[in-house]
Formats: structure tokens, sequence, C-alpha cells
């Protein structure tokens, strides 16, 4: 054979292998070293880097809106699309989610449905995996958006379904702050949720919402216009974007007791449950912090600060005063939290439900309330405040007492969000984790490590693992200071790979990161896997082979 044949011949075997795993219009870049990743290549799309989207947290919270008209056919960009996906569900560098649940659950998953397949979100790598083949796009109203995200409750992680909607409420309000500031649109939309077990869903995942994502039909047309005067000073606007609040989430267990100013308590409160500052000429309408599901609000916000306490009025931003004098730490011993001391918090927004408002959309409440909570999280950290989320209230009769609103059982607290300014107690930054295990082995095959970190405090601790490969341990805990935490691990690929783990007690200090160097040669099994399904894909590659051996 002469080497113009020899050279054809390879050269259609590395074209026919890289067009291979492109599919659709999905326009995500797969690893040139197809060989070597082989058994992943045709399932993970890494996506690319998300784009800077530099608005205000505020003009995002006020340009908030839901688009009920029919998407234009443009389509949305992959950098777009990581954008959007990255705001809703993300993981940062320090290792937190783009939201906050207090114990570090998280239990949805997004579903990308476009025209060509549906794929799954992947927080740990920012990838899209294919979940399945061929267009799914009618699941959902016949809006012609060109992306549908649906949002599926994991039973299997978090097993009440009201606690998994709240955290999808915060999830929706990253998705709508991202999207319309990229001039994106979408809507939060229950409307053929069921046509979601069309995918062909496990039994562990129940669908719960669908959010369409495509440009809006009609450009977006906001003007100023201050909310009226009144015994709250007027919304302003920071310095942060969405971006740079998910990246420096501020949590705290203990607060200084130091008082707000008023502009901060105003700007938190109306966070909360307040109307945009901004003029929709489009709709004619100033626009909510939040969306209803029926255009229906039926929360009551109180604050609680040094003074007394407090009920919000949206609708002209003002607040009422119900109470005179402190009552926190009467609020902080109805919640019966051991972590998280209320009493010395500057300001205690806490929303209430009236039970006699649409008790058949309970799950759309606790969606609310999640959105209600995300927003407060997103503008503390705008102010360089800290807050927290506390989810299960022990005496709700002494919540309503403490409050001075003993009579109205009609109301019922859900969730109870503390703000202020951390209290910088002397504590000790645990160890940097020690890290045990195979530093060299085979492919497919599951290793065991060991991670050892020891608080000075005696604080509990939690690990946050980089594998290297893509894979992330989320904060896994709490494990007793000193106590060995085993956990095991399957490189699929070889490679030489860096193990990270740092550690963080239950006060938020952080470690430095440990690591461990792992090494996994290549695994033929690998190859000949590649190499078979290339052979079955394509059987004219068999007789260019069986040509070669013949010449």
């Amino acid at each position: 054979m002469n080497k113009k044949t020899l050279g054809f011949l390879i050269c259609t075997l590395l074209i026919t292998s890289a067009v291979l795993p492109v599919t659709g219009k999905l326009n995500i870049s797969k690893s040139e070293d197809f060989v070597e990743n082989i058994s992943y290549i045709f399932d993970d799309y890494p996506l690319p880097p998300p784009i800077s989207v530099d608005m205000i947290l505020e003009e995002s919270i006020c340009r908030r809106m839901s688009t009920r008209e029919a998407y234009t056919s443009q389509q949305v960009t992959d950098e777009e699309l990581s954008t959007v996906l990255w705001a809703a569900f993300g993981t940062t560098e320090n290792g937190n989610r783009s939201i906050y649940l207090p114990d570090g659950s998280y239990s949805t998953i997004i579903y990308v449905i476009m025209s060509d397949a549906t794929y799954k979100y992947v927080p740990e790598s920012h990838s899209l995996s294919l979940f399945k083949n061929g267009n799914y796009l009618y699941i959902g109203q016949n809006d012609g958006a060109p992306i549908k995200f649906g949002l599926v409750w994991n039973k299997s992680i978090i097993n009440d379904e009201l606690i998994g909607m709240a955290e999808i409420g915060m999830i929706a309000q990253n998705i709508y702050f991202d999207a319309i500031a990229l001039d994106l649109a979408t809507i939060t939309t229950g409307a053929g949720v069921d046509e979601l077990n069309d995918l062909g869903l496990p039994s562990n995942e129940k669908p719960e919402i669908i959010m369409p994502l495509g440009h809006p039909s009609s450009p977006y047309d906001f003007d100023y216009s201050p909310l009226p005067p009144s015994n709250l000073p007027i919304i302003v606007n920071n310095t942060y974007s969405l971006e740079d609040v998910i990246n420096n989430r501020l949590i705290s267990y203990r607060w200084d007791n130091i008082p707000l100013s008023e502009v901060e308590e105003s700007q938190l409160i109306w966070s909360s449950y307040g109307y945009s500052y901004l003029w929709d000429n489009v709709n004619n309408k100033r626009h909510r912090t939040l969306p209803s599901a029926i255009g229906v609000y039926p929360f009551k916000v109180y604050a609680a600060d040094q003074d007394g306490v407090y009920l919000y009025d949206p609708s002209t931003h003002s607040v009422t005063t119900i109470v005179e004098g402190d009552r926190r730490e009467e609020i902080n011993n109805s919640l019966g939290s051991s972590d998280i001391w209320t009493a010395t918090a500057s300001w205690i927004i806490i929303p209430f439900y009236n039970t006699n408002n649409y008790p058949q959309y309970l799950n759309w409440w606790y969606y609310e309330v999640g959105a209600i909570s995300h927003n407060i999280i997103l503008e503390a950290t705008a102010l360089n405040l800290s807050a927290n989320i506390i989810t299960d209230i022990s005496d709700i009769n002494g919540l309503r007492s403490a409050l001075g609103i003993s009579s109205q059982t009609n109301l019922q607290p859900w969730f109870v969000i503390p703000v202020g300014n951390s209290w910088t107690i002397p504590n000790k930054t645990p160890d940097i984790p020690t890290i045990d295990g195979e530093t060299s082995g085979s492919a497919g095959t599951a290793y065991t490590y060991t991670f050892n970190s020891i608080d000075s405090d005696g604080d509990d601790v939690y690990y946050y693992i980089k594998w290297g490969d893509g894979y992330i341990e989320n904060w896994d805990g709490p494990h007793q200071s000193g106590e060995d935490f085993e956990i095991t691990h399957t490189y699929a690929n070889q490679g030489t790979f860096t193990i990270q783990a740092k550690a963080k007690d239950t006060f938020g200090a952080e470690s430095d990161w440990g690591t461990l160097e792992v090494t996994i040669p290549r695994n033929k099994a690998i190859y000949r896997l590649g190499f078979q399904f290339l052979l079955e894909s394509f059987p004219i590659l068999e007789v260019i082979i069986s040509r070669i051996k013949n010449l």
C-alpha cells in the first residue's frame, strides 16, 4: 500500500471520530483527544464560560418580568445558555451553589430541552449531559421558545416536596434576573408540566415547573419611575451585580446587634415583596420583585428590629408599627434553632402565608416564599450584610405572640430570614485536610479516600472535595473534628488528577486546600469500547480496516 492510500484511510478514521459526537444544534465544543475521552464524549458537553453580566442587582430585580407572548425565531447562544444555567444552579469557585439552602441539600434537576435533544445540567462540572435524543419542545406552552427548562424535584434527596418547591423558587429568580439582563425572556409556568414525563423521567423525579428561554418578540422598554414617597427611604442601586453577590454571598449564624440604617432596612424589605422602580412601557405596569402563580400575592411580610415589629405594605413601600419595643429574643425563642442566634440579628424578616388565599396552590406559595428568601439573601450581600434562612419554626403560636398578631391564626409563617453584620467572634479556621488513599490505579475502579481535619475550637467540619476530573463533593457533612471521613471515587479516564479538599466549620470559617496527586494509567478497555462503538455505528470502517490488513 502506498503512503497516499494509508494517509487517506487514517484521515478518514480521524474525521469520522471527530464529527461523530456532534448532534443537532448544540454547538458545545468537545475534547480534541477522542480516544482518551471515548468513555464520556458522546453524552457530556462542557459549557463555555459564562458571560460576565454587569447589570446592577437592584436593576435586575426591577426588570424581572414574565413574558407571556410568543418568542422570536432567534436562537439562544451557547454562551447565553451557559450564563443563565450557572446563575440558576451553578457552583462557584469557593464551593457554594448559586442559591442557598441551610442544610446544603439540593434536590432540583434542570432538564434543558432543545430541538435536537434533551440534556441534564451538571452543576459540578458546568456541563450538559445528554439525556434523550429527539425534539420535545412541544412540552408545555406552545410559545416557540428555542429552549425550555424543565425543573424537576428529586424525591431521593429531599423528601419534602414543599421545601423542594422553595428551592425551585430560588433557582427561578436567578433565571429571571440573568435572562432579562441578557435581553432574553422567560416565564414560570405549570402548563403541561406533566408532559415532562414524556422524557422518561426516573420514578424518583417529579416535574414541577417549565421555564422557556428565548428572545422576546417585543423589545424591553423601561423608564425610571421612583416609588411614591413613604416612611421608608427610596430604593437605590448599590454596586454589585447578580454575579457578584452569587460569588460573594454572606451567610452568618450570629450577628453583632448593631442597628441597620433606614436605607438598609428599606432595601431589604423591598427586595422581599416590593414593586419595581422601573415602569414597563410595553405592559404599562410596575412589576413585582418576584412572580405569582395566578397574579395573587398571598403573603404578609413582617419585620422586627431593636425598636419594634412592623408590617410591610408593598403598594406604598411603607411600614406600619405593630408592636413597639425589642421582641427579637422572643422571636428567637419561638424558633428553637440551636445553630442560628436570631436575637442579635439587626433586621428579621418573616413572610406569613394567608391560609385563606388559594390553599390549592400550596406548592406555588412555597415557590414564592423561596423566591422571597432568596431575594433577601442577594440584597443583603449587595449591602455587605450577612443573612440566613430558618425553615423549622418550633412554636408558631409563640412567634405570632412575639410579633403581636396572636389572634391572626390564619397567618402561617414558613421561613424566617435574619439579617445584619456578622458577629466577629474569634473563630479559628479548621486545619488543612489530610488526604490518604491510592495515588495510582486503574480507570473504572472505585478507590476509597480518607479526609481528616481538626478544628481547634472543636466545631464540626464539612468537606468540599474537587476530584480533578470535573466531579465535586459539595460540603459533605457535618463530621466531627478530627474524625476520619471516608468516601469512594472512580476515575473513568486515564491521566494525572489532583484531588483538592478544604474544610469549613459550622460558623463558615474555611481552611486552605489540601492536595493529593493520583495517576490513572491508560485503560485499554476504554479503547476497545470506543473502537467497538465506531465499528457498530459505521460498518464501512470494518471494511476499511480489513483492506488495510490485506495490503
